[in-house]
């Protein structure tokens, strides 16, 4: 039937191809009961497919036909549907075609397609080598998700001796544990098809259900397989067509039943054909393998016969998977299979799981990693990354680069937000680890000594600025804020605490109240109480807020890196020191990520000649390996809040000072400190900048460079208010405005996020922007980058920005002039006709 708004295909919407048969079932008998038969009566062309290109670029076109039967009558009436197949397949060539496919049920008639393929001047395909891999691929893609051993189970492939279920049997005969080969009789076929694999054939198909777990159907009368027959963790996959599993929807949580046969078109194929868009992409395998053999320019009779060639079968899938056909989508009754209900089946598995005799390799880990952190850890980062490709899976790190899993390298230009200033897999930090590992040292051991956390802690005391010489140990930035927070108020009796608007601590509930991103807090609020915030640098603020006398502590960042590398004016850190002194005030220096080198002293504050009474440390300080943070403070702070035996041991961490942790963070401290590094920071960082700023000059895009060191921020111009207002104006309803938070600020910053797209996809340099000011393009390499790998970062920038401004001028310069004419055509006043302003025939 044709796709019309008044079809009731529009019902299946997001349903798999084999449910039309259902559809058009229904359709057909009411057309019958109404006496309605002119609909059903001819071959038709219901659907076109052009400009189909594939992923290596080549293209084809095509029509579908529909022969006017329905699946049981092909079946009943052979002749007929022949007469049928023979008018389409004459319609096809009179069209043009060099190769016709027979679907589903015009597969099995006929010999299979050899009827057809002697009697048609065009090449003809059942399309069942393809249906045969692409089932095939199912069952190995559910098995991976469920950690199935096919080796350790026993198959039964239901409707031998079909060539597609005999095909099947073929190929998994020596990937499982047994094979039941299961048909309607002990025909001639079937019985050599169960010598030639030594497999018993079974005539009874609830038998078989009981004595197997994974089933592959491929009959063609459909409905012979009851739900309610399968055993608990059953997978089946069912090829047949009509559906050889009864019902439309699965009743039971502890079975997987999967479609097979079907497969993704590749994403460069425009979704233009009735049927393309209206299966979400998903074909037929059988149409899918005439479409490949199109692709190839290859008009050759293929799948014809009872007898599938095995080899034809691997390459054709082979050759499917080069022009970008999907067979990883799992769908169940013609849905996508939810992560929940895989989840829940697995559950179903206990006990009977593949166990691996050793851990996996990160590459083989790699192919699964999409999946399982959308189905894990964030669906809505996954998304981000298939949609825009922001987001890659990495799988090596080496120095300033990371690699993903096809081999691709990308220079590294984020660092992990600063956690990686010697660069990924510093030698000497995997060194130091190594060492750590082969001495056994302890990992936890509560209320002891551990050498390496006393270590550390005395070469931090002795490089830290003033009279810092009390440490504690944490896993991150957070948890150091958090030990921050709860010794100021202990040893100030005083609730309040004051810190900057676009400052950022953490994410913890005492980090987060001091935060000063309300995108980040609102959600969580009521957060700590008495907590305020200003503007950054604003002394007159700071010393009307600290005379009150309320706050425990003043909470600051020497450079705010998240809100967009922004630098404090010369002396200021110094004039909050003195007020803080005066008022009580407790100084907390956030130095997680503009410490250990980053601006090219160990410590940011240097620069300042200040002494907090706290400082936080944490992301470099593991060297790139361990996750550690550290709090350092003075020794009469910490005497006061925790100096007896009552309260030494009231803020404390489990893992905090492990071992490991403390030996990276000895190796790094050691490398960091070292004048090579900081030399190094200091002058790559002037490259840098000097650079940044003839490119401030000369791009319309760019506005300014920021930051010390290493830790700069490129910050570009927001869109223009032309292009602006188009793109708003592209959804005319507003809902979006009101629906997305951020929408239009998300739009304003369109050229930082596009940099940062070119860059990654263009000329492989990973970057991100700032957090709390997506205007801010962050630049924070690894502080061992070198001159070279920081002359290619600039020429890839140079060219983005060149590209940046050149579409920039080329689309306002549309956008304007289009806008100039509608307001023209919606301004002008209509005049009534005069001989003076007739219009004339130009």
């Amino acid at each position: 039937m044709q796709f019309t708004d008044q079809n009731r295909l529009f019902s299946l919407w997001g349903r798999d191809p084999l449910a039309v048969s259902t559809l058009l079932h229904k359709q057909y008998r009411l057309h019958q009961a109404s006496g309605d038969n002119e609909r059903t009566s001819e071959v038709r062309v219901i659907d076109e497919i052009t400009n189909f290109v594939s992923t290596s670029g080549a293209m084809t076109e095509g029509r579908l036909y529909e022969v006017p039967m329905l699946p049981q009558e092909i079946l009943d009436q052979p002749d007929r549907a022949l007469d049928y197949m023979l008018q389409a397949v004459h319609q096809a060539v009179d069209w043009g075609a060099s190769l016709v496919g027979l679907g589903s049920m015009t597969g099995i008639v006929g010999g299979r397609g050899q009827y057809l393929a002697d009697r048609c001047s065009a090449s003809v395909t059942t399309g069942n080598s393809l249906t045969t891999y692409a089932a095939l691929q199912t069952l190995y893609q559910a098995c991976e998700e469920v950690e199935l051993d096919l080796k350790s189970e026993t198959v039964a492939i239901v409707g031998v001796p079909g060539s597609i279920a005999t095909a099947a049997a073929r190929l998994l005969s020596a990937q499982c544990g047994k094979i039941l080969l299961v048909g309607r009789q002990a025909s001639s076929p079937a019985m050599k098809l169960s010598r030639e694999l030594q497999a018993e054939l079974v005539l009874d198909i609830d038998e078989a259900l009981k004595r197997s777990r994974i089933i592959v159907c491929a009959t063609s009368s459909g409905d012979c397989i009851h739900q309610s027959a399968l055993r608990p963790g059953s997978i089946v996959v069912d090829i047949g067509v009509p559906s050889d599993v009864r019902g439309s929807s699965p009743l039971r949580g502890d079975v997987l039943i999967l479609n097979g046969g079907l497969i993704g078109v590749p994403e460069s194929v425009p979704l233009d054909s009735k049927m393309l868009w209206f299966q979400h992409g998903m074909i037929p395998a059988c149409l899918g393998e005439t479409i490949v053999l199109a692709l190839e320019d290859r008009p050759e009779s293929l799948s014809l016969g009872r007898e599938l060639d095995l080899d034809s079968i691997q390459q054709i899938g082979a050759i499917a998977a080069s022009h970008g056909f999907d067979f990883s989508r799992l769908l169940s009754f013609g849905r996508e299979l939810e992560p929940e209900r895989l989840l829940k089946f697995q559950k179903q598995l206990t006990g009977r799981r593949r166990t691996a005799n050793a851990p996996e390799s990160i590459q083989n880990l790699s192919a699964r990693a999409e999946n399982w952190f959308a189905r894990h850890i964030n669906p809505v980062l996954q998304a981000m990354s298939h949609r825009t490709g922001f987001v890659k899976t990495f799988v090596r790190g080496e120095g300033a680069y990371l690699y993903d899993s096809k081999g691709r390298r990308y220079l590294d230009f984020v660092a992990g937000f600063g956690s990686l200033n010697l660069g990924h897999n510093s030698p000497s930090i995997t060194s130091a680890i190594q060492q750590a590992l082969q001495e056994q040292a302890p990992g936890f051991a509560q209320s002891a000594i551990n050498p390496y956390a006393a270590t550390l802690a005395h070469r931090l005391a002795q490089l830290a600025p003033g009279d810092l010489e009390m440490t504690f140990f944490a896993n991150s930035g957070s948890e150091a804020v958090e030990a921050g927070l709860k010794l100021a108020r202990r040893v100030t009796r005083r609730k309040a605490f004051l810190s900057c608007n676009g400052g950022y601590h953490g994410k913890t509930m005492g980090a987060l109240s001091v935060t000063g991103n309300e995108t980040y807090r609102e959600p969580f609020s009521p957060l700590l109480d008495s907590c305020k915030r200003i503007a950054y640098c604003d002394y007159d603020s700071l010393e009307r807020e600290l005379s009150t006398g309320q706050y425990a502590a003043f909470v600051v960042e020497p450079i705010q890196a998240e809100g967009g590398m922004n630098v404090p004016q010369r002396g200021f850190l110094r004039e909050a020191q003195a007020l803080c002194r005066a008022t009580g005030t407790l100084l907390i220096v956030d130095e997680v990520q503009t410490g250990m080198g980053r601006t090219g002293t160990l410590f940011a504050l240097e620069q300042e000649r200040v002494s907090p009474d706290i400082l936080l440390l944490a992301k470099s300080l593991g060297g790139g390996l361990m996750p550690i943070g550290a709090m350092l403070t003075t020794r009469e702070l910490w005497m006061k809040a925790y100096g007896n035996v009552q309260s030494f041991a009231l803020h404390t961490s489990t893992f905090g000072g492990g071992s490991l942790a403390c030996a990276a963070g000895l190796a790094a401290l050691n490398q960091l400190s070292s004048p090579e590094i900081l030399g190094n920071t200091v002058r790559r960082g002037e490259q840098l900048r000097t650079a940044l700023e003839e490119m401030c000059e000369r791009f319309q895009c760019l506005k300014e460079v920021r930051g010390r060191g290493l830790l700069l921020g490129l910050e570009f111009q927001p869109l223009s208010e032309t292009i602006l207002h188009h793109w708003k104006n592209v959804d005319r309803g507003g809902i979006t405005e009101f629906l997305v938070p951020g929408y239009e600020d998300s739009l304003s910053s369109f050229s930082a996020l596009r940099a940062m797209l070119v860059l990654l996809e263009g000329y492989s340099i990973y970057t991100q922007t700032a957090r709390s000011n997506p205007y801010v393009l962050r630049i924070q390499p690894p502080l061992t980058i070198d001159e070279e790998q920081v002359d290619s970062f600039l020429d890839a920038l140079r060219a983005t920005c060149e590209e940046i401004d050149a579409t920039d001028r080329m689309f306002g310069a549309i956008v304007s002039k289009n806008s100039v004419a509608e307001f023209e055509r919606n301004a002008a006043p209509v005049l009534p006709e005069t001989p003076d302003n007739t219009p004339s025939s130009k």
